[in-house]
């Protein structure tokens, strides 16, 4: 059938765009090719959640919004029909309507027009489920009374459903129940042999509330090798807490298994269209590492934001939630397609790092570094909700915050960040992961517990990892410079740790025989096994648990295991040929992949202290070409003895190390400079202040000695501006006999373009606001203009002060940042502008 021709075709012109690549490449000098960025690949850009609100979409506008996606450097876009917009209700289209799956159609095949792709949840809303969900194959919840077992449905329907998707939500532990779904989009999509079909198929977290399906019992007996209804006062809580613990263990065990075919059926499903996947596996109580392996791109999600100790970083505590993003469960998704061998890690990115319209671009940047630093390579933000043209502002709106869209301010230079992570990512989806630690997850240590029944392991209770031996020394790897994978018991049997130098066993209190055979025998084979603190003491589960226990500590007292402290584990893993990264002791946060010649490094300075001087890196090299993500800028890094580079990194700032291994790489050297014994020259004069673009209003131009916000302005517009400003000035120079100067913007709110007699300089839009302009620089008269954005937060506050009508949607309508009514009206100002002070830092180079 068209089981693969979508896939081929995709596969072909994917190849053929490689191969343009390469030729290019090739037409280059070899020096020049070191010192250039790849040429990014569609997968490279990242993408964005695309609500449709009650699916009310059209050709014209579908095409107007992908088109400014486009423009920003957007590279795709997750279409998820959501709940609709009142008074807007006659241009709803029901789900899987022929009317809807031509809108599907079109835009997909408006995507391919202009180099993006289409990804689509399959369903509505969240969780999967629907009107074609009955009481046979729903999400229930098992209640056992007067010895009695039964079942019933949870109460979870779909949630945010659109018209047409609206009903019971499916059971997560049936793939009889998945089945019976999917036959509802496979009689939509028959309608048309070759309809467009999305890139892939998205499975949204675990929202689901049941714990339970109809043939659990028969699946358990088959599974764990007992009859549960032998021990189901047991499960329910009747007896002493071990005995309670182990039946429970294997209850949930078995619904994790459960819910793995459930997937599984999905992807294969999804497979057989020629669709990839995306599946978020937290939240759920499966097995995590698994769930997320089994798709084709495994997806984590960050919420809240980050305490950064990065200076500057506003955090405003009426502006943040008080949870926050855990990058330690982050790296579960990633561990899981570096250990199954995929290569595309997403993430649902920044939901609500600010409260609506007081999100700066500068309080994103960290957000994506600290995400690729956990392994993730595929950025969707969260995100961009379809809205037409004949919207008033603020248009068609999601509820949860990033508002990374077209109607918010921060658009007009949403396209710097979005280059930025194209070009990240163009190097992090290229070549292979190269962490040497395969660190084990003991879930049974969570499963076998007497608390609760289901254990939904989410992200926004994180203390199932965090508070773990696990988690602990996870984050000692971390911190210690040792770059690791989590892997799981099934992956461990499957043999998928072959590719790392050592597996590091956290003190685990319960293990199955057959992974500690397998760990055993890995040893035997010549790969070190460390176990952390204590051994293994007990087996898992209630099956002839006694047996298995003999036969634990028979197999441990054979072998003559003996656990290592964690005050070894450095010794222990540096002798075993781990290479450690002395950068962390420099206060520098990486991650490392293999390339064709060598190593990549992405590296980030997430701390309060600027980093200057020779760096020891951990691996190899005759070579290193040093590329600034930011500004597009490379060079060759300076060098001394055999492992040593000269870095400079300021707060906040990244850089992307391309190593060579055998090669002495050739072409401009990467300038390293410090301050000059000369004070810095403080731009001082009469700024001039244009205001170019934005709404509702432009407000007067203004001249000032003095910068601050523009709302202080007696000028009723600028109070209520959303947009941008040109501030220009000009200085002379008296000489210019400095080897480079910075220019330093000081406090910018929010975003900047610096232009320097006529000619574009950067775009400054993230700490630490500055950027190297000597070249630009000429004796005499110089003339400067800062064009700056600011947020829409102001312009939000007018409307709600002024009491418009703009919160129309159904359903949840629109929420602040803790889930209560949103109201700007009684924020304060926003301060907005170039509030400086502006200052020519005069460099000179420094003498290594």
């Amino acid at each position: 059938m068209i089981k693969n021709i979508r896939r081929t075709v995709f596969f072909f012109i994917l190849a053929l765009n490689l191969f343009s690549q390469t030729f290019q490449v090739s037409q280059q000098t070899e020096s020049d090719a070191d010192l250039h960025w790849p040429k990014p690949a569609i997968e490279n850009k990242p993408g964005a959640y695309w609500w449709w609100m009650g699916s009310a979409v059209d050709k014209e506008n579908i095409t107007w919004n992908l088109e400014q996606m486009h423009e920003a450097g957007m590279g795709g876009a997750t279409i998820v029909p959501i709940y609709g917009v009142k008074g807007y209700e006659d241009r709803y289209l029901q789900h899987l309507s022929p009317e809807w799956l031509a809108m599907m159609e079109f835009a997909i095949k408006e995507a391919q027009r202009l180099g993006m792709w289409i990804d689509m949840t399959t369903g509505t809303g969240w969780p999967f489920g629907g009107p074609m969900i009955t009481s046979d194959n729903c999400d229930v919840t098992v209640e056992y009374k007067d010895g009695e077992l039964s079942w019933n449905f949870s109460g979870r329907n779909v949630k945010r459903a659109a018209p047409g998707g609206e009903g019971m939500a499916i059971n997560p532990y049936s793939a009889s129940a998945m089945k019976k779904y999917l036959k509802t989009f496979d009689n939509a999509f028959s309608t048309n042999e070759n309809m467009a079909l999305p890139r892939a198929m998205y499975h949204d977290s675990f929202e689901f509330l049941g714990n339970w399906s109809p043939d659990f019992l028969a699946e358990f007996r088959k599974r764990r090798g007992y009859d549960l209804q032998d021990h189901l006062p047991t499960l329910f809580n009747e007896g002493d807490d071990e005995a309670v613990a182990r039946i429970k263990c294997d209850y949930r065990e078995t619904l994790s298994d459960l819910h793995l075919e459930y997937l599984k059926t999905w992807v294969n499903w999804s497979d057989s269209l020629g669709c990839t996947t995306r599946n978020q596996a937290h939240g759920s109580p499966s097995n995590l590492l698994d769930l997320y392996a089994a798709a084709g791109i495994p997806e984590t999600e960050t919420f809240g934001a980050s305490p950064f100790n990065i200076p500057g970083i506003r955090r405003e505590t009426d502006n943040i939630r008080s949870d926050f993003p855990q990058p330690l469960i982050n790296r579960m998704a990633s561990s899981a397609a570096h250990v199954a061998g995929k290569n595309l890690v997403a993430s649902e990115s920044c939901t609500w790092i600010r409260n609506h319209f007081r999100t700066a671009l500068s309080q994103v940047k960290p957000e994506i570094d600290q995400l690729f630093l956990t392994g993730i390579n595929h950025i969707f933000f969260h995100g961009i909700c379809y809205s037409p043209k004949d919207a008033p502002w603020p248009g068609w709106l999601f509820y949860a915050s990033l508002e990374y869209n077209p109607r918010n301010a921060i658009w007009h230079d949403a396209k710097f960040l979005n280059e930025y992570v194209t070009r990240c990512q163009s190097i992090l989806q290229s070549g292979t992961p190269d962490n040497n630690v395969a660190l084990y997850w003991p879930v049974y240590d969570i499963w076998q517990s007497p608390t609760g029944m289901q254990q939904q392991l989410t992200v926004h209770h994180p203390e199932w990892l965090t508070e773990s031996s696990c988690g602990e020394t996870a984050n000692w790897l971390q911190e210690n410079g040792f770059s690791f994978d989590y892997i799981s018991d099934r992956q461990l049997l499957a043999g998928l740790a072959e590719p790392y130098s050592i597996i590091v066993v956290p003190k685990t209190r319960t293990m199955s025989i057959s992974t500690l055979q397998k760990l055993l025998e890995v040893e035997k084979n010549g790969k070190p096994v460390i176990f952390l603190e204590s051994l293994p003491t007990d087996v898992p589960g209630f099956n002839q648990f006694g047996k298995r226990q003999i036969e634990l500590k028979k197999l441990v007292k054979a072998q003559k295991l003996k656990a290592v402290q964690f005050d070894e584990l450095s010794n222990r893993l540096v002798t075993r040929g781990v290479a450690r990264e002395p950068m962390k002791d420099a206060g520098l946060d990486y991650i490392r992949r293999n390339g064709p010649e060598g190593n990549y490094y992405f590296i980030a300075n997430m701390g309060a202290t600027e980093v200057d001087g020779w760096t020891v890196m951990g691996t190899p090299f005759k070579s290193v070409a040093i590329f600034d993500p930011l500004s597009g800028k490379t060079g060759v890094a300076s060098q001394r003895n055999k492992n040593e580079i000269y870095l400079q990194l300021k707060p906040g700032e990244t850089r992307i190390l391309k190593l060579f291994s055998e090669k002495v790489v050739m072409g401009e050297p990467w300038p390293v400079v410090k301050k000059s014994q000369r004070n810095p020259i403080v731009i001082q004069g009469e700024w001039h202040v244009t205001f170019i673009d934005g709404a509702p209003e432009l407000p007067a131009d203004f001249q000032t000695v003095n910068l601050d916000s523009w709302t202080e302005q007696n000028d009723a517009e600028a109070k209520r501006f959303a947009g941008t400003a040109r501030y220009a000035i000009e200085f002379e120079l008296l000489g210019n006999n400095a080897a480079n100067w910075i220019l330093d913007l000081g406090d910018v709110r929010e975003s900047a373009r610096v232009y320097l007699n006529g000619k574009f300089i950067a775009a400054l839009y993230s700490i630490p606001y500055t950027t190297l302009i000597g070249e630009y620089l000429i004796p005499g008269n110089n003339r400067l203009e800062i064009e700056v954005t600011n947020l829409s937060s102001n312009r939000i506050r007018d409307l709600d002060a002024r009491k418009v009508e703009w919160q129309i949607f159904h359903d949840i309508n629109f929420v602040n940042h803790n889930y209560t009514k949103f109201d700007a009206s009684k924020w304060p100002l926003t301060p907005s502008g170039l509030l400086g002070p502006v200052q020519l830092i005069p460099m000179e180079e420094l003498q290594l």
